[in-house]
């Protein structure tokens, strides 16, 4: 009797246990995913480490749309004075010989033991058939502490590729 009374100890640790160690390794395999505005092409994608990523894309939305579309899903954003005052366009019309910022939209979340932070640049397209692009930064901090957030200003230059 005292056997069975184990065997059923061992059988509920072990389902409590591994109840915990499954949603981490759910977690390790398969972290959130950023959200992306619908109609966006990648342009680019590299990887500096597991969970240390960096996306371009390019729309044909406005900026101010894609601005807009982050701080709708939780993103604090920081706007270029006169831009996004109007419905879904830009205040001031600048010529696309090269792209400007617009905005700079940053997410801290945590999921499971982890946490991550992802940040989306968004500046204006740089020829006609794209009105926007954006370069998405996201880093997965496995310990789950996050490090202070530091942007640099909106003047600095978009790096397109």
């Amino acid at each position: 009797m005292s056997i069975l009374i184990l065997g059923a100890v061992a059988v509920l640790l072990a389902v409590v246990i591994g109840s915990q160690v499954i949603g981490v390794l759910y977690a390790i395999f398969f972290p959130p995913v950023t959200p992306l505005p619908e109609q966006v092409t990648l342009v680019s994608h590299t990887s500096a480490d597991y969970g240390v990523d960096d996306w371009l894309y390019s729309s044909t939305d406005p900026a101010c749309d894609i601005v807009r579309f982050y701080q709708d899903n939780g993103a604090q954003c920081r706007v270029a004075p006169l831009y996004c005052t109007g419905e879904g366009q830009a205040s001031v019309v600048v010529p696309n010989e090269r792209t400007q910022n617009v905005g700079r939209c940053e997410v801290t979340q945590t999921f499971s033991i982890f946490a991550l932070r992802y940040e989306v640049i968004v500046a204006t397209g740089s020829n006609s058939d794209q009105a926007s692009q954006f370069r998405l930064n996201r880093e997965i901090y496995w310990t789950g502490a996050v490090p202070p957030y530091n942007p640099p200003s909106l003047d600095s230059d978009f790096t397109a590729g």
